[in-house]
């Protein structure tokens, strides 16, 4: 068994650096005529502030556990729970890492329908609020040509086509399978005790403006740790990231919007430096987030794993 996690293990490590690495092989000609000079104390600043990003990420999270599972769900817990899970997102196929957060829900106590109704209403509310910050782009006189024509495109192909068939599929499955159908009432039912509770979604909604704001922030202090741009492109930067993100998010072919999301990063960016540079810094982009998602995960690992060898040396005594 323990021979068999390693080798499942080698095997993730493997695909996530097979995504990770195609793009810069597809791009490699843009590439050689980028060029940018690091500012090693903003990129090390802006580390800092994503890694403060996905700690706290989790703030909601654990608000909205705490209520639907009706017990109390330390952060610690929270923070193990969705990290040990949220690694796995990268895996092909979309649904890994909900899969693998519900399998690891019984492990801390909680049941599925708890964790998956959190989960839902923490990413909805999130891509909600990212969706509103990545259309302010139309409002930028040096955005909205990009920003236009872009929406134009998108909204007649890929996300929105994409949405229309999930929604289909899905209608499909509660209809045919009883059991599915079950699983959705429960879950629909789950979310009653949260409808009358005004203060939780005001403060639940106003922590995932500041988390926004947060990643935004971050993601301005890395461009600007390759190229020289000014304080007041932060909110724009922060848009164009967020619209990136979305349409990154509603692409189910790619694991983590691994590909699309560094594409239409770049053709944003294009607009506050060189194209060839844009394209650099979308890709290492990808590098800076996944890394803090590594560490964090490695971290929840050692957590879990210390955890667990306390109970057992409690057991044994």
């Amino acid at each position: 068994m323990k021979t068999l996690r390693h080798a499942l293990g080698s095997l993730i490590a493997g695909i996530l650096l097979y995504f990770l690495i195609k793009p810069f092989g597809q791009t490699h000609t843009a590439l050689k005529d980028a060029t940018y000079e690091i500012h090693w104390d903003w990129l090390i600043c802006s580390f800092g502030t994503i890694l403060f990003y996905w700690s706290a990420y989790l703030i909601p999270f654990a608000t909205l556990l705490n209520r639907l599972a009706e017990k109390p769900v330390s952060f610690r817990n929270a923070f193990t729970l969705f990290h040990l899970a949220n690694i796995t997102r990268y895996l092909p196929g979309r649904i890994w890492g909900v899969v693998r957060l519900l399998s690891l829900s019984r492990r801390f106590g909680l049941s599925k329908t708890a964790v998956g109704s959190s989960l839902t209403l923490h990413v909805g509310i999130e891509t909600a609020i990212g969706g509103l910050i990545g259309l302010s782009l139309l409002f930028s006189p040096k955005m909205r040509d990009t920003a236009s024509g872009l929406l134009a495109n998108l909204s007649g192909h890929t996300p929105m086509l994409r949405i229309a068939c999930v929604g289909v599929l899905l209608g499909g499955l509660l209809f045919l399978f009883p059991k599915v159908a079950r699983h959705a009432r429960q879950l629909l039912k789950s979310f009653s005790p949260l409808l009358k509770n005004t203060g939780l979604w005001v403060n639940v909604l106003i922590r995932h403006v500041l988390l926004w704001v947060c990643q935004g922030f971050a993601f301005f202090l890395f461009v600007r740790g390759f190229a020289s741009v000014q304080w007041a492109d932060a909110w724009g930067l922060t848009a164009c990231f967020a619209f990136a993100w979305i349409v990154g998010f509603l692409s189910f072919l790619t694991p983590g919007g691994l590909g699309v999301r560094e594409g239409l990063l770049s053709l944003l960016l294009s607009r506050y430096m060189p194209a060839s540079q844009a394209t650099l810094v979308a890709l290492l982009c990808r590098v800076w987030m996944l890394s803090a998602e590594m560490l964090l995960a490695g971290t929840a690992f050692f957590i879990h794993r210390r955890s667990y060898e306390r109970q057992n040396d409690t057991h044994n005594l």
